[in-house]
């Protein structure tokens, strides 16, 4: 095997096989990195046995072969070799490395060992734009939750209904869903580990133009887009039941500024996170929302602007996960619904409905 290729492709070829590389598995094969020559390009693999990456990338090939290499070294020199070309030539049990005025030679690891990414084929195809799945990932993965107890809530679930997919993350506190439209596609629903979707969305970020292609099967999904081929195990069981959770029936509406709204979240936070319950009070009171936390440190107190409609209520919140909710919302203003100080309240942009957050109150005394 002998090929020739530059050193910017193969770094950014390692760079997406880095997110599938397992460090810590006693299955050395699982911390190398798989390489193919085919007619005129790479073909390079790594997988940690949950999650397969493949990268196809442009190549002089001279020898066609196959070679397994310890990934963290390799991913290393390359790293800091110069941008030129790279010559790589396997002779007997070593593989060399020509770089300019450098070479290096590397031993080689069992490439017989190398599990092979699954073959996911005849599933349910969904294509979309790439920018509106990253954009699905962005707004919900922070709901995801990490509690291993439960792992089907590690996952996320995307339903696909007519020409619109929906992603849903809960962790048992909070719910996130948020919807876009797709390009062609059947209907079907699925949990992907949360893993899996983040990885995605750091890969396809550069990318944003360009389609998507989803397949699904029983037991695996598919992400196909540019050079890359990603496949990952779905997680198996029944996800909760959000629609009997969540209503839209509210009495109460308050519209305000999202970065106001925000700021003042964050600073009572910081007093809020000083206590053992995580604890802040929000007081809408006419046109105010009168924000409080206390600790054994010391309270905080900060108000809001708001336009309300329906009456006067208080509510205790995590503030955390209101956070975290607040900081994906690029809209100027946000609705906070509620009806009582004991069941969920709803949160989205005023003016994209694509958007929902909902958030279990903490009880406190009235």
């Amino acid at each position: 095997m002998k090929f020739t290729v530059n050193q910017r492709e193969m770094l950014y070829a390692l760079n997406i096989l880095s997110k599938a590389v397992s460090s810590r598995t006693t299955l050395e094969a699982l911390k190398g990195v798989y390489i193919e020559t085919l007619e005129d390009h790479l073909l390079m693999k790594s997988n940690d046995l949950s999650l397969s990456i493949q990268v196809e990338i442009p190549a002089l090939v001279e020898e066609k072969g196959h070679v397994l290499i310890d990934f963290q070294l390799f991913n290393e020199l390359i790293r800091k070799l110069p941008d030129d070309a790279l010559t790589l030539n396997k002779n007997d049990d070593t593989l060399s490395l020509i770089c300019g005025h450098a070479s290096y030679r590397l031993l080689m690891m069992d490439a017989s060992y190398f599990p092979q990414i699954p073959l996911v084929e005849g599933g349910k195809e969904i294509r979309m734009n790439q920018g509106m799945f990253s954009n699905l990932i962005k707004m919900t993965n922070f709901a995801i939750s990490t509690d291993e107890t439960r792992p089907i809530l590690t996952g996320s679930l995307m339903e696909v209904e007519g020409d619109e997919m929906k992603m849903i993350s809960i962790d048992g506190y909070s719910i996130a869903i948020k919807r876009v439209p797709i390009i062609s596609g059947e209907d079907m629903h699925v949990v992907v580990p949360g893993k899996t979707l983040r990885e995605v969305q750091r890969i396809i970020a550069y990318n944003v133009d360009d389609d998507i292609l989803l397949n699904v099967t029983d037991n695996y999904i598919s992400f196909s887009f540019d050079n890359v081929l990603i496949v990952s195990k779905i997680l198996q069981g029944e996800y909760v039941n959000y629609k009997q959770v969540i209503t839209d029936d509210f009495a109460i509406n308050a519209q305000m500024d999202v970065r106001e709204f925000f700021s003042a979240i964050d600073r009572a936070a910081i007093m809020a996170n000083q206590s053992k319950n995580y604890l802040i009070v929000c007081q809408f009171e006419g046109d105010t929302l009168k924000i409080t936390s206390s600790a054994q440190s010391g309270q905080a107190k900060e108000e809001v602007e708001i336009r309300k409609e329906g009456d006067d209520i208080r509510i205790g919140l995590n503030p955390n996960y209101l956070l975290k909710a607040l900081r994906t919302i690029e809209s100027e203003q946000v609705t906070m619904s509620l009806t009582t100080s004991q069941r969920p309240c709803r949160i989205r942009p005023s003016d994209d409905d694509t958007f929902t957050f909902y958030l279990v109150p903490i009880r406190i005394n009235q």
